[in-house]
């Protein structure tokens, strides 16, 4: 008899083992290897969530804060102004026009798979102008003053690709990857102020050179991440970004004006450089 009752409750404990109704509570902990959640749950895990018992995090919430450096284009291009007799005008490139920017990115993505994730953030830039410069001459006369703060935000949507994590000495390991995204983005107006001719005030109000209106935006970016708790990463991010032509403002600065064409930008590009974090669900 008293085999007979071991023999029932051995069969009855692994049949709770069996089950998932017996041992410890489900354990989840992330794999930054692989993407994937490594779980042991006492249900077969949801087909459209799960591989093999690993859970990937497909939610993320991702945000960043950087710079970002003039790599070619200008505000003012001496070649395309109008070909009036009596100027001599400079071409003034972005990096001339504006002391330093800051740009900042706030949304979220979405896990394809455990290397591919589609990204949509909202961005905020602003570059302060660097003050009065040189922009020609007027028979003969030194024509001087300083655009306005340049000031966007938008959106865009990209796709990144990540790469196997490789293991490093500062940090425990990190892992790179490419991303390619396409937008818009809302420019503020941009205006000429402080116009003075060799040092005497032509007009005390801005002359208006660009009109608030939307651009499009596309970059090709590539960056690494590695894990800085469980459910969040942080990483560094840089690329080449094109923002396209800026909408000519005609209200002052007609084909009859001494000024008129030098609001000509036809684009701009920039090397983003951003510090990102991301947090997982």
């Amino acid at each position: 008899m008293r085999l007979l009752i071991l023999g029932t409750a051995a069969i009855a404990l692994s049949g709770c083992s069996f089950l998932g109704l017996g041992g410890q509570k489900n354990n989840t902990q992330y794999n930054a290897k692989t993407g994937y959640y490594g779980q042991q749950a006492a249900k077969p895990a949801s087909k459209s969530l799960c591989h093999s018992g690993n859970c990937l995090s497909r939610w993320n919430i991702e945000g960043g804060l950087g710079t970002a450096f003039p790599a070619g284009k200008n505000i003012i291009t001496a070649s395309r102004t109008h070909n009036v007799d009596g100027t001599d005008y400079n071409s003034i490139s972005f990096g001339d026009a504006y002391s330093s920017s800051f740009r900042g990115e706030l949304g979220g993505s979405y896990a394809l798979a455990p290397n591919t994730k589609v990204t949509v953030l909202g961005h905020y830039a602003q570059a302060d102008n660097d003050g009065s410069k040189n922009w020609g001459t007027v028979d003969g006369e030194q024509l001087t003053g300083a655009l306005t703060d340049y000031k966007a935000w938008g959106g865009e949507v990209g796709l990144r690709q990540y790469f196997k994590p490789v293991d490093s000495i500062i940090v425990k390991s990190f892992r790179p990857y490419v991303e390619g995204r396409a937008g818009v983005s809302r420019v503020n107006d941009i205006g000429l102020t402080g116009v003075q001719l060799d040092g005497v005030d032509v007009t005390t109000v801005e002359v208006p050179l660009y009109k608030d209106s939307w651009v499009g935006t596309a970059a090709g970016l590539v960056g690494v991440e590695t894990p800085l708790t469980k459910y969040s990463t942080i990483g560094l991010e840089t690329g080449l970004r094109y923002q396209s032509g800026l909408k000519t403002d005609t209200s002052a600065l007609g084909t009859s004006s001494r000024l008129g064409g030098l609001n000509n930008n036809q684009g701009q590009l920039t090397i983003p450089l951003t510090l990102r974090g991301r947090y997982r669900f």
